[in-house]
């Protein structure tokens, strides 16, 4: 029709794809996906989860939940499809109000549009979430065994080793209780928790046997390597998700501790566990389809580049072509904790993970040559052809599944795709709007997503690159290329440097030098090369398989000389190059070590300057490349991110005449706090840490350190009591606050068992001032650690004493209370240094090591006498709550206020035995289990004293929790 006007917001692209709507959807589908984890949705979702699951054997649940969800969800459910149908109704076009609307309709069509838009995407995030959400295993399960049948998604390594067990995870497609009872009615609860696991990932662990196996079948599944992708049939023995909580209490900090349950949740696995019985494992399928292809790359990366014989990969951490395997196949796993340490300390994480940068890399190569090709080949038509999208793409997708199509890896396919759409002219979308796409179809086909922090970081990334070279002109030549090289890494150092400081609480000043070293290197030789080396591979078996070559060059391509040179090659450069940032990584480290992530009141002056100065960096250097602005407001922004910069680096090397001030003014400000010791605040601070099966406990004097007895050292302020289990990796470190830099600990071992004495390894003889050890543990203790003879060590027999301080006329100390001097029994648990902290006369907390009923009832009457019928404000029962020991009648002389657990939750000892819960619960006042209330933290003055959980019950308002089993 003449004179009328087209509404061009109609036309379905402009409707989904413009810039203000993809916002729309995207914010609608990001809410979405939170939502599902808030409030009653989600334990309502794990709650039905399990409607109708008797008769069915497949993946069908979550439809089967959708169907019984409560009145919460159905509300939500109504209210959604009722702004959806209100939103299209608005949009939709009247007889009264055609397309050349008035302005009341535009507005109405407008807000009916944002409606129908945001509605749909958040009720489809909350969706898709809903439908994709674990459902964590059921406590009725815990601890018992089970028959799982599944397919191995993930491994480590192929065969366990004494030192080293094997993780793997497995896709559950069958699960039965291994020893039913012959009630079908008492088994129907834990048949319905075992139908839940069904399409379910569950991590287990297949450990060495402590003795060598006698029967043959045990030995021969001991030796067969586990793959991934085969299909096996096990005894496992499951629990839920669960890990240490060990938050920093008080002004204490401590870098930010590893959130293990979290982890799990984001990785979608929703038990953990191990395998028993191995005879009875069955390998029911080989490895099929993409798995039988990654694990013949692995063997054939693993024969050719030298690292061993035999098609078994049990090597790879030993190997320096584990950088090879990484980088080009995305096994992960292959590296050390020494090797993630370095990567961490250096900020080259990004590197060794197959993300955006190899896939993106490997698709520009592919889309450059295929060019170069058509352009000979077509001289004329080469620009208008659609072939080199089409091969970049798949060069990109094939990458991803090469490298196991991990999180980061499909990621980045999705990313590059969207990007490679955009860049060939016929998607018609600006920077943003592929921007928007790309991390709408991640968190549409991933929603765990979301809480993954590399998402965030890479789309951060991305967009940090966009907006700084929005409008700027193509670099021109070498230097053009190096100064937009070297400005881009710049920026995406700060930008990240930032995040992890803001987050983690640690900065790595490597980065930017290391950054621009190691990343060129990587990207545009080390993983070009390591792929051709692949395409040399696939060359060699071609013409083997062809016959086109000669008899005697046969041997040399079977034997992948070709390939296999080049990858040796590589591998001896990449390990000498990570020698070199390994021996800086530890010479230098991270700065600082106060964690931002405590709590900004909890941060240094120093820490808090640095901050600002990050922020202020990015938001001048963000401005100066935002297009459209004045020039020269861009050269003053500009101007100031390079002064702002100047004056990062020379805050953060450790070495700068800032950071040495602000490390004495730091410790000159904690002494100063020590020797004027405020009346309100706490004259001790004991922390029993959440270290598992195990005991470790920190205890901090804040009082005026007094001098020891014949000599002329003061006594440490720090000191702690047992140091619970080993670490298998050397980066390992204790639990809770750690001393100012350069002041010495006080150690007492109370015996030599691993779950009290195994921390021991991650000292040194420097960091100890004193050690306590009993008389018939040292040996023990020597086996351990090689260092034992360089430490001042004392012997902790009954009598002795440690003065922590004086307070109010009365000296703080620590007394030995056993053993006695002579003990020659032969129970190590025996000979456990028992240790009363005392203020004067007055008892206040009694660590009791793993001391069982008889050393308990020669104790009693000492203590008795001591308490004078007051009760103990804080007892550490003794060996983690085990039957043999924590009698009636030492309970009773006790009369504790605060009775303290120390064992791990699902432990396999039952500890604490149910009847030491009953006698725990008739003479206590508040029992406390580390397992289940995580780390407590106990604060005493002379006026009272406090205790604080990590994990607190929310709801419940009483004093303090009770335990009724080991849980």
């Amino acid at each position: 029709m003449p004179g009328a006007t087209v509404n061009k917001s109609s036309h379905p692209a402009r409707f989904w794809l413009s810039p203000a709507s993809l916002a729309q959807l995207l914010t609608g589908l990001v809410a979405g996906i939170w939502l599902s984890r808030q409030g009653e949705w989600g334990a309502d979702w794990q709650s039905r989860s399990s409607a109708g699951l008797g008769a069915q054997e497949g993946g069908t649940h979550g439809w089967a939940a959708f169907m019984t969800l409560s009145d919460n969800l159905l509300l939500a459910a109504l209210l959604l499809c009722w702004l959806m149908v209100a939103g299209a109704l608005a949009v939709t076009p009247t007889r009264a109000c055609p397309h050349s609307a008035s302005d009341a309709g535009s507005r109405r069509s407008r807000l009916g549009a944002l409606s129908l838009r945001f509605s749909a995407a958040l009720g489809g995030g909350l969706l898709i979430s809903l439908l994709q959400q674990p459902i964590v295993m059921a406590e009725a399960l815990t601890r018992q065994e089970l028959w799982l049948e599944g397919r191995v998604e993930q491994v480590n390594r192929a065969l366990p080793t004494p030192d080293e067990s094997v993780r793997l995870v497995l896709r559950v497609s069958r699960c039965d209780l291994f020893q039913p009872t012959e009630s079908p009615n008492a088994d129907a609860g834990r048949l319905a928790a075992c139908h839940r696991l069904l399409d379910q990932r569950v991590q287990l662990r297949r450990y060495w046997p402590h003795k060598p196996p006698r029967d043959i079948a045990t030995r021969e599944a001991l030796a067969t390597p586990w793959q991934a992708g085969e299909r096996w049939r096990m005894v496992v023995r499951l629990v839920p998700p669960h890990g240490a909580s060990n938050p920093a209490f008080g002004r204490s900090a401590s870098p930010a501790e590893f959130d293990r349950v979290a982890w799990l949740w984001r990785e979608g696995i929703v038990a953990t566990g191990y395998v028993r019985q191995l005879s009875l494992a069955q390998r029911l399928a080989p490895p099929g389809g993409l798995a039988a292809l990654r694990l013949h790359a692995e063997q054939a990366l693993w024969q050719r580049c030298g690292a061993g014989e035999g098609g078994a990969l049990v090597d790879w951490p030993g190997s320096p072509c584990r950088w090879l395997a990484a980088l080009t196949l995305g096994k992960a796993a292959a590296l050390t904790h020494d090797d993630w340490d370095t990567l961490n300390a250096t900020g080259l994480t990004h590197l060794a993970v197959v993300s955006g940068l190899h896939v993106g890399l490997m698709a520009s190569l592919v889309l450059g040559l295929s060019f170069g090709v058509l352009r000979l080949w077509r001289p004329g038509g080469w620009r208008f052809s659609v072939a080199p999208w089409w091969l970049a793409c798949l060069a990109a997708w094939s990458f991803a599944l090469l490298a196991g199509l991990a999180p980061p890896a499909l990621r980045a396919a999705l990313m590059v795709t969207v990007g490679l759409w955009m860049a060939s002219g016929r998607s018609g979308l600006g920077v943003w709007q592929v921007w928007m796409l790309a991390l709408m179809l991640v968190l549409g086909l991933d929603p765990l997503a979301l809480w993954r922090p590399g998402t965030w970081l890479s789309f951060i990334a991305v967009a940090v690159l966009l907006l700084a070279w929005q409008g700027r002109s193509r670099p021109r030549g070498v230097r053009g290329w190096c100064l937009a090289t070297l400005r881009s890494q710049w920026l995406l150092t700060l930008v990240m440097g930032a995040a992890l400081l803001l987050s983690r609480g640690q900065l790595s000043w490597l980065s930017l030098p290391m950054n621009l070293l190691m990343a060129p290197l990587v990207t545009l030789l080390i993983v070009p090369l390591g792929m051709l080396g692949w395409g040399l591979a696939g060359l060699e078996q071609l013409l083997l398989f062809t016959g086109l070559v000669p008899s005697r060059l046969t041997g040399m391509l079977a034997d992948g000389v070709f390939s296999g040179g080049l990858w040796q090659l590589l591998a001896q450069g990449m390990a000498q190059v990570m020698e070199i940032l390994s021996s800086l990584a530890s010479t230098q480290g991270r700065w600082p070590q106060v964690p931002m992530a405590a709590g900004v009141s909890g941060a240094t002056p120093s820490a808090l300057i640095l901050m600002l100065a990050v922020m202020a960096l990015l938001c001048a250097w963000l401005a100066e490349g935002v297009p459209g602005l004045d020039g020269r407001l861009k050269r003053l922004c500009g101007t100031v991110a390079l002064c702002w910069g100047l004056s990062l680096a020379a805050l953060t090397l450790p070495w700068s005449p800032t950071a040495l001030a602000t490390a004495g003014r730091d410790a000159g400000t904690r002494a100063t706090e020590v020797a004027s010791f405020s009346p309100g605040a706490p004259a001790l601070s004991l922390t029993v840490h959440d270290v598992g099966q195990g005991l470790a406990i920190s205890l901090r004097s804040h009082l005026a350190a007094s001098i020891g007895i014949g000599t002329s050292r003061q006594t440490p302020r720090h000191w702690r009591y047992d140091l619970g289990m080993a670490s298998r990796h050397a980066g390992a470190r204790l639990p809770g606050p750690m001393p100012v830099a350069g002041e010495p600990i006080g150690v007492i071992v109370s015996h030599g068992d691993g779950d009290h004495a195994g921390g021991l390894q991650a000292l040194s003889a420097e960091e100890i001032a004193s050690l306590w050890v009993p008389a018939g543990q040292r040996a023990r203790l020597a086996h351990q650690v090689s260092w034992l003879d360089e430490v001042a060590m004392r012997e902790c027999v009954a009598g002795r004493s440690i003065i922590l301080g004086q307070l109010q006329g009365e000296p703080v100390r620590l007394e030995m209370l056993w053993p006695p001097a002579g003990l020659t029994t032969r129970r190590d648990n025996a000979h456990s240094c028992v240790v009363l902290i005392a203020h004067g006369a007055r008892p206040l907390a009694l660590l009791n090591g793993d001391i069982g009923l008889q050393e308990e009832r020669e104790l009693q009457a000492t203590l008795g006498r001591r308490l004078a019928g007051r009760s103990l404000p804080l007892l550490v029962v003794a060996h983690h709550g085990s039957r043999t020991s924590s009698g009636d009648g030492w309970l009773e002389s006790l009369a504790a206020r605060h009775a303290i657990v120390s064992a791990g939750r699902y432990n396999p000892h039952g500890h604490p035995h149910p009847d030491v819960v009953e006698r725990l619960a008739r003479h206590v006042e508040c029992l406390w289990h580390v397992g289940l209330d995580g780390a407590l933290h106990w604060e005493w003055w002379p006026q009272g004293e406090r205790l604080q959980p990590a994990r607190r019950a929310g709801g419940i308002g009483v004093r303090c929790l009770g335990v009724k089993s080991a849980g």
